[in-house]
């Protein structure tokens, strides 16, 4: 990676990260089948159900090349702007996996979630905007549909 011009440092982290996500996928999973050893459930289910889980992390190394201000190089503001921005890209992303933000997910929100997701994981100023118009959009629709569902309530006894 170094050989094509990646920085050292993006080229560690890229490489470190991946062997570290290696404990939650298949075929390794060494985690996923640990906890299924644990739990006496099926080996293979687990590292797939921790694969949809951990889909999201996949992203994050290749986040790396985008914007280096993700492993601290830049200012203050670019270092927070990313880390902002990526960290609700992958929130999109992960709900976009898993069928839910703030309550069910159907098939177009869906799709707009992996755009949004997109735009936020990206890095440029101007995909971040549309990315967090996208975000703060499906975040007012969805608790529109499911704003009072799923509070806790106190029940006298």
């Amino acid at each position: 990676m170094i050989n094509i011009g990646i920085e050292p440092l993006i080229a560690h982290f890229f490489v470190f990260y991946f062997a570290v996500v290696s404990a939650i996928t298949p075929p390794v999973a060494l985690a996923s089948y640990a906890a299924a050893g644990i739990s006496g459930d099926n080996p293979m289910g687990t590292s797939v159900a921790s694969f949809k889980i951990g889909l999201a992390a996949f992203i994050v190394p290749f986040m790396f090349f985008y914007s280096p201000a993700m492993l601290m190089e830049g200012s203050a503001m670019q270092i927070l702007r990313v880390g902002l921005t990526a960290t609700l890209g992958i929130v999109l992303l992960s709900g976009m996996v898993q069928k839910w933000f703030f309550g069910p997910v159907n098939l177009p929100q869906r799709l707009v979630m992996l755009v949004g997701a997109m735009f936020l994981i990206y890095g440029g100023i101007y995909t971040d905007i549309a990315g967090l118009a996208i975000g703060t959009v499906l975040f007012i629709m969805q608790r529109k549909q499911h704003g009072g569902k799923g509070k806790a309530t106190a029940s006298a006894a």
